[in-house]
């Protein structure tokens, strides 16, 4: 049986923005979610759980309370594991945050399942929807995990590599989880090895 690959952060911006446009013009549902998911880094089972509630109580707040912790076993959840971290609204989601809840019910969810509107969309449709995303610009493994990878991935880069930043932002227990995250591959490496031309004569 094939090993499983994990998912890839959408490095380039415009590609990140031609994923907008994309999923924007077949479905704003999706569209919504993919903004969401990328501004907050917003773990996709909780990000599809989301009630009009929670991101109109969000907005009031000017911040996301998210609480951090793989459910693994949600019987033995401690309570250590959970890590609460606060995420600003940016000023742009703000705006499409506001219109796109704009005359829905508190107790909705946000992004509703086709099934019928007490149910939310599964995990496993969003990593079809932007894995068929993917598709289309040439990208491979690209699912729902991608949408907080490519969080961690934007932090990383405009904080010029700070990787104690990101495992903050991610509300990671330790930057080793934080390296493995971000996956650090061998043609990002080589590209750090480069300055070590200036030693030489």
């Amino acid at each position: 049986m094939q090993k499983k690959r994990p998912a890839k952060p959408i490095k380039d911006l415009q590609l990140v923005l031609d994923f907008q446009d994309y999923l924007k013009h077949k479905n704003e549902r999706d569209y919504m979610m993919f903004c969401l998911g990328i501004v907050t880094g917003y773990r996709a089972g909780d990000l599809v759980t989301l009630k009009i509630r929670d991101v109109a109580m969000a907005l009031r707040n000017g911040y996301f309370l998210i609480l951090e912790g793989k459910k693994v076993n949600t019987r033995n959840i401690r309570k250590e594991n959970i890590k609460p971290r606060e995420v600003v609204i940016v000023s742009k989601l703000s705006k499409m945050l506001k219109d796109y809840i704009k005359d829905k019910n508190d107790y909705e969810y946000m992004f509703v399942s086709r099934k019928g509107e007490n149910q939310h969309i599964a995990v496993s449709h969003v990593s079809r929807i932007l894995g068929e995303a993917g598709k289309v610009f040439g990208l491979s493994n690209i699912s729902a995990h991608s949408m907080r990878k490519t969080y961690a991935y934007t932090i990383y880069v405009t904080s010029k590599f700070d990787i104690v930043a990101v495992k903050e932002m991610l509300g990671h227990s330790s930057i080793e989880i934080t390296k493995r995250y971000l996956g650090l591959d061998r043609e990002t490496y080589d590209k750090y090895s480069e300055p070590l031309n200036d030693l030489l004569r």
